[in-house]
């Protein structure tokens, strides 16, 4: 396989900073503990990051009491007629917000009503709620319900699978529209929205979040939800905090009540008196100085003091973010995460589908290497076209390269598209959570086998396309000598090594405290990829939460690592740190971390070095 290092360009032009993260994870960056400025504080789940200062906007679903009543034997055929012209128009709504979402969100994001129809024309579920109103002679409401209640209380017992229990949230949805419609009802009215909202709820579906103006906005709060809920990926498409799994929010909020917003620790500040407020919006008039000193960093290469190059790529979740990602001061891409084309959704993705977004991703860079990963579904990412049982443990379980190379057809065909775009531009291929060299070469041999049928049906690829291993678990570290001589290059996953290195549910409240990607067992983990790689000639970047933290960010070039890969708004700052120190400096200070045996010190000496040049402040 022919090893093709990537291009070390400079930026060029005057490229727009989509978005900053505006609360680097343990920093103090308001000079106050939020904590003492407030009247209540409450915790959820980190879903988008970001920080908003806002007005409450309390979002109810409809409350509907649904009564069973008899029907005589003459009003049968009506109370079906009237069953069937309900479920007609709430397919009919669901167009009309298909459509209203494709235009204010996204394609992708507007899928979700396609499947909401499909559930709605469900063969078992009309004629179900039909056999039930003609033999138990019920009205069409309780009939309906009956029939939707018994599935949703069935996949809301699914505590081991996230996204099957979220899957209920459409089931609901739905439920709700057409009891609605049957009584005549209105959903509430979003155009109360006024400038600068941070919605509450106890949870979103798709129809809530699709009648808001996304200009009004700025983030969302909800009672249930993880990670992987649509609300999540709603605000992340949006570049907008998000809270969720915050248990009592709804109960614990008014109205227009003013609550700051914090996205990266899932923390919703409520009522945050003057001096708080003031802090907020002296930081926010900062960040304005800032954004303007970072335009003149995107002019500049992101290079130490004594020259040495460091390469900044991104990170993209949604096919709605690859323009926006491509304006953005990047190397290039070092993630584009394909799985959200196959969440939230009853069907897998062909092949055609599927090259139409790797190749718009393949032109829209150019030049500029972009990294595709295979799905990473599995954890707390399942597809809905995965009809598996729950398991006790599912990040150790069914996921990532697993489920790829256990549907091969499926898997060839994402293979098949990311070779095809390889000819629209400078694609590599990454394989998620690789932890042998069986894996591996099983997932070499389907690309192989894509590429004799793509010679058969005479479509262009580019026969040199690098293919990576992203390294997630300390098994991938031990054998990445072995791995090394097979791969292009090495992408460390973070966040999963840290997962699973230190036995932590990355998603589980009760033990964040323990999620630590300074403690000496991470370090170490990620020098001997390094090393590995440097042994073997190819390249080690950061794709996790790590590359984008300013405090790492002078131990991972002191590591040795070859660049960092990001969200966009994160890249500036990134590039200021980087160009504020010497690698002589770095690898000092690395040094110095791996002698720690404690995370705190390992943080305590990082600090220290960013205080020495004046970067406590940014």
């Amino acid at each position: 396989m022919r090893r093709r290092r990537s291009p070390s360009r400079p930026d060029t032009g005057d490229a727009s900073i989509a978005s900053f993260s505006p609360w680097v994870p343990g920093a103090d960056p308001l000079g106050v503990s939020p904590e003492e400025h407030c009247r209540a504080v409450l915790s959820g789940i980190p879903g988008s990051p970001g920080l908003s200062l806002g007005r409450v906007y309390l979002h109810t679903s409809a409350d509907l009491w649904v009564e069973a009543h008899d029907i005589g034997e003459e009003q049968v055929d009506q109370e079906i007629a009237r069953f069937l012209r309900a479920v007609d128009e709430v397919i009919a709504q669901r167009r009309k917000l298909q459509q209203r979402a494709e235009e204010t969100i996204g394609r992708g994001e507007a899928q979700i009503f396609e499947s909401h129809i499909m559930l709605l024309q469900d063969s078992d579920l009309i004629n179900g709620t039909i056999g039930r109103i003609r033999t138990e002679r019920k009205n069409a409401e309780y009939c309906f319900y009956v029939a939707l209640q018994r599935a949703i209380g069935m996949i809301a017992r699914l505590e081991t699978h996230n996204h099957l229990r979220e899957r209920a949230v459409d089931l609901e949805d739905i439920r709700s529209a057409v009891l609605m419609e049957l009584s005549g009802a209105t959903p509430q009215d979003p155009s109360q929205l006024l400038d600068n909202s941070i919605v509450v709820a106890h949870f979103l579906t798709p129809s809530d979040t699709a009648r808001m103006p996304p200009e009004k906005v700025i983030g969302f709060v909800t009672d249930a939800g993880g990670p992987t809920s649509h609300a999540s990926i709603l605000a992340r498409s949006m570049g907008i905090p998000a809270a969720l799994g915050c248990v009592s929010a709804t109960a614990s909020v008014e109205p227009g009540a003013t609550v700051l917003l914090d996205g990266f620790t899932g923390k919703v500040y409520i009522e945050p008196d003057e001096v708080l407020q003031d802090h907020v919006r002296r930081w926010m008039e900062r960040q304005a100085v800032r954004v303007a000193a970072f335009v003149e960093l995107l002019r500049v290469p992101a290079e130490t003091l004594d020259g040495h190059r460091v390469r900044l790529e991104l990170n993209i979740e949604l096919p709605e973010g690859i323009a926006r990602a491509a304006a953005c001061p990047g190397d290039g891409v070092g993630l584009f995460r394909t799985e959200f084309l196959f969440m939230a959704r009853d069907d897998w993705p062909g092949e055609e589908e599927q090259y139409a977004v790797y190749a718009q991703l393949a032109e829209a860079f150019g030049e500029r290497p972009v990294t595709i990963r295979t799905m990473d579904i599995g954890g707390d990412k399942l597809s809905r076209r995965l009809h598996v049982n729950p398991e006790m443990n599912p990040f150790l379980g069914w996921r990532a390269i697993r489920i790829s190379l256990a549907q091969p057809d499926v898997f060839q065909a994402q293979l098949a598209a990311v070779l095809r775009a390889s000819a629209r531009g400078n694609v590599r291929l990454m394989f998620p959570l690789v932890t042998s060299l069986e894996e591996f070469r099983q997932a070499l041999d389907h690309v192989r086998e894509v590429r004799m049928d793509l010679d058969r049906r005479g479509l262009p690829y580019d026969p040199g396309m690098p293919v990576g291993v992203m390294i997630e678990t300390p098994a991938a570290v031990m054998i990445a000598d072995a791995l090394a001589k097979e791969a292009d290059f090495f992408s460390i996953g973070t966040n999963d090594l840290v997962q699973y290195t230190l036995a932590v549910d990355r998603n589980n409240e009760h033990v964040a405290t323990l999620f630590d990607a300074y403690h000496p067992a991470i370090l170490r983990l990620i020098r001997e990829t390094i090393e590995a790689g440097r042994r073997a000639g190819i390249e080690v970047y950061v794709c996790g939460e790590m590359a984008n933290q300013p405090l790492a960010t002078m131990l991972l070039v002191g590591l040795g690592i070859d660049g960092l890969s990001m969200a966009p708004g994160g890249i500036p700052e990134i590039k200021h740190h980087i160009t504020r120190f010497s690698l002589a400096d770095a690898r000092r200070v690395a040094r110095e971390a791996l002698a720690q045996v404690t995370g705190e010190e390992v943080r305590r000496v990082l600090r220290a070095a960013l205080a020495e040049r004046d970067l406590r402040s940014w």
